[in-house]
C-alpha cells in the first residue's frame, strides 16, 4: 500500500504520505513522506517536498535528516506494507536515564514507555514497524499501512507559530491540500502549535494532525497521518501516544 505523504513543514514542506516503497528504498521513500506529514509539527528542519512531490515538487530530505533544524519535518510515511511485510517494530532500550541535577526529569521511564534517542519516551503500538530517520526522528507505521506516527526533536529556533504559518503557505501547493486549522495551544503547560489538514496521494485521501511544542531550547513534535476510513481507531491511537509522551 502506498505510504502517505508528509504534511507541509515550516520551511516549505507538507508532511504526510507520499510514495510507495520497496524494501531497498524504504528509507528514502519514508523520508520524503515524513516531510509532508511531520513538517508542520517539528519546528526543526526545512521539510521540503513530500506532498509537493505529489504535485510535481521535489521533496527536501534535509528536514527528515536534520535533527537540529527547527522547522517541522516529516521524513516517513505509512509504508507500502502490501508490497513487503514490515518487520516487527523494535523498541529502543528503556533503561533509566540519569537525572540532571536541579531538574525534575524522571530517573526511570513511565510504565509502558520506551526511550527514543531524540531525548523523549513514549508508548507506541506493538507490532508496528519502526523506522529511525535520524538520531532525533522516528516513525512507526501500522501493519496495514493506513496510519503512521512520528516523534521528533530538534533545536528550537524562532517563534513556532510563525515558522508553521510559513510552512502552511507553502503547503497550499500540495496535492489536494486543505487546511482545517492551525492554532496556538499548549501541551503539558508548554507553548505549542496544532496543525490539522487533509491532502491526497495518488488519488487516496489522507488526514494529518501535527503537534509541536518547545521546552528548554528544544522543539518536539508528535504527529500522525492516516486514511479517513480508520479515523476512529487512528485518533484513539494518536491520543494514547500523545498522553504517553514525556521529555527526558
Amino acid at each position: 500500500m502506498p505510504r502517505p505523504a508528509a504534511a507541509p513543514s515550516p520551511g516549505g514542506e507538507l508532511p504526510g504520505p507520499a510514495h510507495p516503497f520497496t524494501p531497498d528504498r524504504t528509507h528514502r521513500t519514508r523520508r520524503g513522506i515524513g516531510l509532508i506529514a511531520v513538517a508542520a509539527v517539528v519546528v526543526a528542519g526545512a521539510v521540503t517536498g513530500t506532498i509537493l512531490a505529489n504535485s510535481g515538487g521535489s521533496s527536501d530530505s534535509s528536514s527528515t535528516t536534520s535533527a537540529a533544524s527547527t522547522e517541522p519535518s516529516a521524513s516517513s510515511s505509512p509504508s507500502s506494507t502490501a508490497k513487503s511485510p514490515s518487520p516487527t517494530a523494535t523498541s529502543p532500550s528503556a533503561s533509566p536515564s540519569p537525572t540532571v541535577e536541579g531538574t525534575s526529569r524522571p530517573q526511570t521511564l513511565p510504565p509502558g514507555t520506551h526511550r527514543e534517542t531524540g531525548g523523549f519516551a513514549w508508548a507506541t503500538p506493538s507490532g508496528w514497524r519502526r523506522d529511525l530517520k535520524t538520531g532525533a526522528e522516528v516513525h512507526y507505521t501500522s501493519p496495514d499501512g493506513t496510519q503512521e506516527l512520528v516523534g521528533k526533536s530538534s533545536l528550537a529556533r524562532g517563534d513556532l507559530m510563525e515558522t508553521w504559518e510559513a510552512s502552511e503557505r507553502n503547503a497550499q501547493q500540495g496535492a489536494g491540500y486543505r487546511k482545517i486549522r492551525l492554532d496556538r495551544t499548549t501541551f503539558r503547560g508548554y507553548p505549542a502549535v496544532s496543525w490539522e489538514y487533509t491532502f491526497t496521494l495518488k488519488g487516496v485521501p489522507w488526514h494529518a494532525r501535527l503537534l509541536g511544542f518547545d521546552e528548554d531550547g528544544k522543539s518536539y513534535q508528535i504527529n500522525t497521518w492516516y486514511q479517513p476510513g480508520v479515523e476512529t481507531q487512528a485518533l484513539k491511537t494518536y491520543d494514547r501516544v500523545k498522553n504517553s509522551f514525556v521529555v527526558l
